[in-house]
């Protein structure tokens, strides 16, 4: 009796996929989310202008009877301009690959350029608010580095420094319910923090810090969030910036970015926030042989309350186990 075996029929790929793909590990985009949003239309030129009123003296002092009036005030505001500028980044793929990729290439390299987008809009806005917002060192902590790590009174300073400005806040409170273990959440500004920062935050509780977990009510926080002290909600990130090796003792310093609401404004270009562009193989060479795929946007980007955003420097309390 003949049995056809996989010794004479050949060769074969003894290999089967998995129903789906592996995710891949992609940081939180804190500072895309926090932000104002705007759009500038098309054909609206290179600069979006931003203008902000200054306030005016209030007027407390009586008329009286003299008839002659108060002097005159002369109203100002301030002008703030963002340059638009363009970016983008794309993918050669063999027509071989395309027809031959059993997950089907261009719906997953599509999928991962998107992401690359929307991570790259999130960092260029990270890397302008460490270069444009005031700083303050903390000097709260007990590492005798400076800046020293984050303590209790370094969360107190920033928090009024953003309410003496009349910054306005994130979030509203949450009231306390009766459950063992939680507590009321103030109104809040938010913080954008490292995830390496978060044995710090841990070794705060009991001193002012509440964790997310401990909150009366988990509906109102975001998915980055890992707790508040008094009114400042924290968000971590694992592409917060970090400066490797600059404190005085050598030590990583952690930008710690505390902002108020239309503290920071992301600009879009009406019509051009994303293009995703396929080029089919019949467009290249000879042959015809390789296809495209390719992301482009446009963004802009301004600090437009600049006395509700600090950079609050820190270290850590111990650099073990980075």
């Amino acid at each position: 009796m003949s049995i056809t075996t996989t010794g004479n029929l050949g060769p074969m790929i003894l290999q089967s996929l998995a129903p789906a793909m592996l995710y891949v590990p992609t940081p939180t985009m804190n500072y895309i989310t926090v932000c104002d949003k705007v759009s500038m239309p098309a054909n609206g030129g290179t600069t979006c202008r931003f203008m902000r009123p200054r306030a005016l003296t209030p007027p407390t002092v009586q008329l009286g009877n003299s008839g002659i009036d108060p002097p005159a005030q002369v109203p100002q505001r301030d002008i703030i301009d963002a340059q638009m500028a363009f970016f983008g980044t794309g993918c050669i793929i063999n027509e071989q690959v395309i027809l031959q990729d059993q997950e089907g290439v261009l719906a997953w390299v599509s999928e991962r350029l998107a992401v690359a987008m929307r991570q790259a809009e999130d960092l260029i806005l990270r890397d302008y608010i460490v270069s444009a917002a005031s700083q303050i060192n903390a000097g709260g902590g007990s590492n005798g580095d400076n800046p020293t790590n984050l303590g209790i009174t370094d969360f107190s300073l920033v928090a009024t420094t953003l309410d003496t400005n009349n910054a306005y806040k994130f979030m509203s409170g949450i009231e306390g319910m009766d459950r063992f273990g939680t507590g009321p959440v103030r109104s809040a500004y938010f913080m954008l923090s490292s995830t390496e920062l978060q044995s710090d935050f841990d070794a705060l509780v009991g001193s002012g810090f509440l964790s997310q977990w401990n909150y009366p009510t988990n509906a109102s926080a975001l998915p980055s969030e890992y707790g508040s002290v008094y009114n400042i909600r924290v968000l971590t990130s694992s592409e917060a910036p970090v400066a490797r090796g600059v404190s005085a003792l050598g030590s990583d310093v952690y930008y710690n970015t505390v902002l108020g609401k239309q503290a920071i404004t992301h600009i879009n270009q009406d019509g051009y926030s994303m293009n995703l562009i396929y080029r089919d193989p019949y467009y290249s060479g000879m042959l015809a042989q390789n296809a495209t795929l390719a992301v482009k946007f446009a963004q802009a980007q301004a600090i437009t309350q600049d006395t509700a955003i600090r950079n609050l420097l820190s270290t850590r309390l111990s650099n073990l186990g980075v």
